[in-house]
């Protein structure tokens, strides 16, 4: 019985040091604001707020209330495996598990390849030479692609790529240039069985695609995708866990998402990482705490 009681507080402290050593001081939000000047694809319907009230009440307390409209695709966005896929089927965003939307990521640094040609895809060998560093992607994982564009966010037309000094329409989608994923590093991470895939651009494909081979390629094995994801520069290569919560919407295509990525503290790294043959696949607080649950419900 003592044996027992010792392990249980072994488990105990485990579960509380690894808890703290995701805390929100070391949060970054990798999410854009939804406003006025919100990204979406150019050709879908673009984010609006309509401002319904705004004031005292005639019971003199304040109110307010606005009603907001949009495509399901529009600023921070995720794609769901349904939105566009070689056959019909998948997830809706509605329908991806929540164990998928919270989950250890990593970040693809291409953003020098991308900053030398603005059309760049991202090949198997960066995925690769990733893993030489870093250890092979472990299945489970997210993985988040860097290209240093999302700096350009409130620069619209420099963020789509649009030749400077053409007169284009609103909607036009045969003039973006920015970079992408390519369909063989898409199917490498396919292989990888990860749980998603994010940009810090429009596109998981790059502006020129015709096709969306990434798209249907990852969403088709239903890997979702995130889209005009913020404040990526700030994140390591590994070793923090991403919150990816869309919104609930039945039958939806996609979403807005809010991306929360938690750092890990270094001062924990021993516990929450396992070397450098791991992809920074970490111990969640929320495992740790129902693995002690567990063991307290199998010893009594």
């Amino acid at each position: 019985m003592l044996q027992i009681q010792l392990n249980l507080c072994f488990l105990l402290f485990y579960c509380i040091y690894s808890a703290s050593s995701f805390q929100l001081k070391n949060a970054i939000d990798l999410t854009h604001a939804v406003n006025e000047n919100t990204i979406a694809w150019p050709s879908n319907t673009q984010f609006t707020a309509k401002q319904v009230y705004k004031g005292y009440t005639a019971k003199e307390f304040w109110y307010e209330e606005r009603v907001i409209s949009g495509s399901e695709h529009s600023g921070t966005h995720l794609d769901a495996p349904v939105h566009l896929r070689d056959k019909e089927g998948g997830w809706s965003a509605g329908d991806i598990p929540l164990s998928r939307l919270a989950a250890p990521g990593i970040k693809i640094d291409i953003s020098k390849q991308s900053s030398e040609n603005i059309d760049y895809q991202m090949t198997t060998e960066d995925i690769e030479n990733w893993e030489e560093q870093h250890g092979k992607i472990q299945e489970g994982t997210i993985v988040i692609v860097h290209t240093n564009r999302g700096k350009l966010y409130t620069d619209k037309e420099t963020y789509l790529g649009r030749p400077a000094g053409m007169e284009l329409p609103a909607n036009d989608v045969e003039h973006l240039h920015f970079p992408g994923i390519s369909s063989e590093a898409a199917r490498l991470l396919v292989a990888r069985n990860v749980y998603g895939v994010a940009i810090d651009t429009p596109s998981l494909d790059y502006g020129q695609s015709r096709l969306y081979e990434t798209h249907r390629i990852l969403l088709g094995a239903n890997i979702y995708g995130i889209e005009n994801i913020a404040n990526t520069e700030q994140l390591p290569a590994k070793g923090f866990l991403l919150n990816c919560l869309v919104q609930k919407l039945e039958g939806g295509s996609g979403g807005p998402v809010r991306v929360v990525a938690f750092l890990a503290d270094p001062h924990a790294e021993g516990l929450v990482q396992t070397g450098s043959g791991n992809s920074g696949k970490g111990v969640h607080p929320v495992f740790s705490t129902t693995f002690l649950l567990l063991s307290v419900k199998y010893y009594f």
